[in-house]
């Protein structure tokens, strides 16, 4: 009887940590993570550094330099393809310290199940969305070593 218990109350623990790990976030993070992940998704298939940078954070901007972003952009072609403009299906977020991840399936034209996107977002000291972070997965993209 206990472990006929235990196992019914696994999995109601399980999503009762889930849930309490996922704060509530206002519609305008979702809304500016969507508009923000387009932009970015085209400008990494038109290699346009300047589109790209729009709504990135100092950190972002730090960290992806119009080199590096060229080399990804690159790469990101040779195995995954192109993102296929208004493709992305939003998967879901979650939230972590001051941070939202906004996870999307986007197509890509090599990549028969599409590319896992994850973008991360957070309010500036202004008070306005940027993105501070971005994650790219996919099975080519796990095959192919990025140089």
């Amino acid at each position: 009887m206990k472990r006929k218990s235990l196992i019914l109350l696994l999995p109601v623990l399980i999503l009762m940590q889930l849930v309490m790990g996922c704060r509530p976030v206002d519609e305008q993070a979702i809304s500016f993570a969507d508009q923000a992940a387009e932009k970015y998704l085209i400008a990494l298939n038109d290699q346009d550094y300047s589109a790209y940078k729009e709504d990135m954070d100092a950190g972002m901007l730090e960290a992806v330099t119009e080199e590096e972003f060229i080399k990804f952009s690159s790469y990101l072609k040779e195995n995954a393809g192109e993102y296929i403009p208004d493709s992305k299906k939003y998967s879901g977020y979650t939230t972590k310290n001051e941070n939202i991840l906004v996870i999307y399936r986007a197509g890509y034209t090599l990549e028969k199940e599409g590319v896992v996107v994850t973008t991360v977002i957070s309010k500036s000291s202004e008070g306005t969305y940027k993105i501070s972070g971005s994650w790219f997965d996919s099975p080519k993209l796990r095959e192919a070593e990025y140089k």
